[in-house]
This record gives C-alpha cells, sequence and structure tokens, in this order.
C-alpha cells in the first residue's frame, strides 16, 4: 500500500481527528475533530472547502446526508447536527440524554440512526432530524450502528458486548448475536447484508455470517483498540484501523490479511473511497492519510 498524506491541520489548532465520511461521487470528505470542530475537505486537493463550527464538545461520527452539502455529526455536547455547507452557521438540532457516540444512515430511506452514552439509539428522518422512534437498546455506551436489509434492520452494538438486530417495522429485537466477551467498538455490514464485521477492544476482528451467526471467525492481527472498520462495495474487502498505529486489508472470501500499513500514531477513522482503490484514514496526530491499495 501506497500512503499519501491527503490533510493535516495547519492551523496552529492540532486536533486528534476522530471520524470521517466521504460523499457518495468521492469528491469531498468531512472529518471531525477532538475539540469541535468538521472540515470539509477537497479530495483531489487536500484543501478545505470549508470549516463548520458550533458543536461544544468533541465530534464522534459524521456522515453525508445525500449530498456534499448535507452533513451529519454527532458529539459529547449531547446532540446530533445537520449542517448545509452553504450556510454553516446555522444547523439543525437533535437532542440527546447523554453524550452522542455512533452514527449511521440510510440514504435510500431518507433516514439515520444515532446512538449515546446511556444506551438509547434515536432513529430519525434526515430531512428533518425529527425523532421516528427512541429506542433503549442496550445498557451502556452504544459503539456502533448499522442498517441492513435496505434499511429496513438495523444493527447496534455497546461496549457490554452485546450486539443486537432490530426490525425497523416494529422496532422490536429481532435477534442477539452471542455476547462477546469484551467491549465491541466498532461494527460495519457488507452492502448484501450477509456479513457483519466487528472491532473489539482486544484487537481482535468478528466476521460473523448473518444467515448463519454461529458461524463467525475471528481475524486476528492488531495489538489493540479496534475502532474502524469499512467493507468496500464489492463486500468482498475489509479495511480496519487500530490504536496500534497499522491499517489492515483483509479479503472477506478467505478471511486472510491482504496488506498492512503504519502511521506514527493510532488510526481512528477508516473509509473506502466509492472506486474501492483508496482507503482514507484519519489519526490522534490530526492527519488525514490516503492509502492506495
Amino acid at each position: 500500500m501506497e500512503k499519501t498524506v491527503l490533510f493535516r491541520q495547519d492551523n496552529g489548532q492540532l486536533s486528534t481527528l476522530t471520524c470521517l465520511s466521504i460523499d457518495s461521487k468521492g469528491r469531498y470528505l468531512v472529518c471531525g475533530t477532538a475539540d469541535s470542530r468538521l472540515f470539509v475537505v477537497d479530495v483531489r486537493s487536500g484543501k478545505i472547502k470549508c470549516t463548520i463550527t458550533g458543536h461544544e464538545g468533541a465530534i464522534t461520527a459524521t456522515a453525508f446526508a445525500g449530498d456534499k452539502n448535507r452533513v451529519l455529526s454527532c458529539s459529547w455536547d449531547n446532540t446530533t447536527r445537520l449542517w448545509d455547507t452553504k450556510n454553516s452557521e446555522d444547523s439543525i438540532i437533535l437532542k440527546h440524554g447523554s453524550e452522542v457516540k455512533a452514527l449511521a444512515v440510510a440514504l435510500g430511506q431518507g433516514k439515520g440512526a444515532a446512538g449515546s452514552r446511556d444506551g438509547e439509539v434515536k432513529v430519525f428522518s434526515l430531512n428533518t432530524l425529527k425523532s421516528m422512534r427512541n429506542l433503549q437498546a442496550h445498557g451502556t455506551d452504544i459503539t456502533g450502528l448499522a442498517f441492513i436489509n435496505e434499511g429496513s434492520k438495523l444493527v447496534t452494538s455497546s461496549l457490554d458486548g452485546e450486539c443486537k438486530i432490530w426490525d425497523l417495522s416494529s422496532y422490536e429485537v429481532e435477534s442477539k448475536l452471542n455476547k462477546v466477551r469484551e467491549s465491541i467498538r466498532a461494527i460495519t455490514a457488507n452492502v448484501d447484508s450477509s456479513k457483519l464485521v466487528l472491532g473489539l477492544r482486544s484487537g481482535k476482528i468478528l466476521s460473523v455470517d448473518l444467515e448463519n451467526p454461529k458461524k463467525t471467525v475471528e481475524l486476528v492481527g492488531h495489538s489493540d483498540i479496534v475502532g474502524a472498520l469499512s467493507i468496500d462495495s464489492t463486500g468482498e474487502r475489509l479495511a480496519s484501523g487500530s490504536w496500534d498505529r497499522t491499517l489492515r486489508i483483509w479479503s472477506l472470501n478467505t478471511l486472510k490479511e491482504i496488506s498492512t500499513g503504519s502511521l506514527l500514531s493510532g488510526i481512528t477513522a477508516v473509509e473506502w473511497a466509492p472506486n474501492d482503490e483508496v482507503v482514507f484514514s484519519t489519526d490522534f496526530a490530526g492527519t488525514v492519510t490516503s492509502w492506495s491499495i
């Protein structure tokens, strides 16, 4: 893998980059910081398109909400916000009862979900940010969310090691995966919703066959928290980022590691570009790195 620094904060306000998301055309990415800022960055030039301020706590997750001008973010300030990057001073706000830690969107269905430290998940409209349903999903921190089956179901994970699948027509738990004996720090699902991947505190990765959840395979390679996972659009390759300062690419067909790259600081987020040729990562040093796969 070849790596290139795409973006590094150079304004004297260096802060950990905590999360990132790429727009559907692969032209822009948005990344959030531990000191409550959002940067929208041009992927081709690495230059900042705009800086968004307004949150009053660390940004924990972000996503584009349909096009490059609509950005979602959630934060330790107990809010999820929807921004128009053309007028980034204003936002629509969804309030939570505690710090918000996880975010997912189902663009085709026009809905999103955000999970907080108190174990609650809010399912909301992407257009208005109005809550459609509040789920008391877990007894402690929500660490991951993923829509599956074309947005008809939602997977939730928590620090308590539980992972649940919710039917969004009834908002009831459809099934639970076998409880993991350590905290789950990230989850992601492939496009056809046949496979779910969990990143764990120990550095282990679990690949779960959703058609036969007992068929679970452990991917071993990382030595510290795996808090970042992304599957490419073919569903065949997984990118994982860890606090052990490495990014790894895995085959989900053979369940073997394909390649590894390293940085000087822990990796906080990873995401495949739409063309499946590049992975972007953020890290504790406040840098966005582009990895050619």
